[in-house]
């Protein structure tokens, strides 16, 4: 299946559920296929669907994200409209400037992850550290802090997937704030627009890395949006 196809088919219709062969009928027809083979894939096809379906919905969980369709059965589907919006508000992140970009971040660790003392560096175009702050460690039935994490970010403002090159850059950096083995608790997180690359994935696997895509970030602004867009304009101004 190609979700290329039902994003063309459902940017732009308010449709919340949709009958699963109608939907399986429209998704062959704009593959090319006129309306009895559409429709004779569909019926044949059904249970593919709802397989690939399911699968990608539970995809999107662990990534944190949405996806086409909230839910799928033989009988019915039900679209997910929040996929669209967190889509279109990650094509303005991919139009911003790169600063711009570095400045939100700080603000996405701070609102979306309850950091403190947050610092976003002066802007330069050299890779290196563009923001920081403190991750609080809290008890759940009080609002007691028993001690914090130091985080260190990167941002890359791409288009083009982020390759190990990038991540191997950023190790380094990781290397050096590690003093002698003598430093306080430390996390380095990488924010890009874009995606990653598998083997800048798995670099930052070995290396204990948080990673967030384009499209994570994306989602993160759209659910801390009223926040954000109190902090930040340039935030106020990509979700407008």
């Amino acid at each position: 299946m190609d979700n290329s196809v039902f994003e063309i088919l459902f940017t732009t219709d308010t449709c919340e559920k949709i009958d699963t062969e109608k939907c399986l009928t429209a998704y062959f027809k704009k593959q090319g296929h006129n309306f009895l083979k559409s429709a004779e894939y569909a019926q044949s096809n059904i249970l593919n669907f709802v397989e690939f379906v399911n699968k990608s919905i539970q995809n999107a969980i662990t990534l944190n994200t949405p996806y086409i369709f909230s839910f799928a059965s033989k009988e019915i589907a039900r679209i997910n409209r929040d996929y669209f919006i967190v889509k279109k508000l990650h094509s303005n992140m991919l139009q911003m400037d790169w600063r711009d970009f570095e400045n939100i971040s700080g603000d996405i660790l701070e609102i979306c992850f309850g950091a403190f003392d947050v610092k976003v560096t002066q802007a330069t175009a050299d890779g290196g550290l563009d923001f920081e702050g403190k991750l609080p460690i809290k008890s759940t039935n009080s609002n007691l802090t028993y001690g914090f994490v130091e985080v260190y970010g990167q941002s890359k403002k791409y288009k083009g997937n982020v390759g190990i090159y990038d991540i191997k850059s950023f190790v380094a950096f990781a290397n050096s704030k590690k003093r002698n083995h003598v430093h306080p608790s430390q996390l380095f997180m990488f924010y890009t627009t874009s995606y990653y690359a598998a083997n800048a994935v798995n670099e930052m696997k070995e290396n204990g890395f948080i990673g967030l895509t384009g499209f994570q970030l994306a989602n993160l602004i759209y659910l801390h949006q009223e926040l954000l867009s109190a902090k930040s304009e340039i935030i106020k101004n990509l979700v407008s």
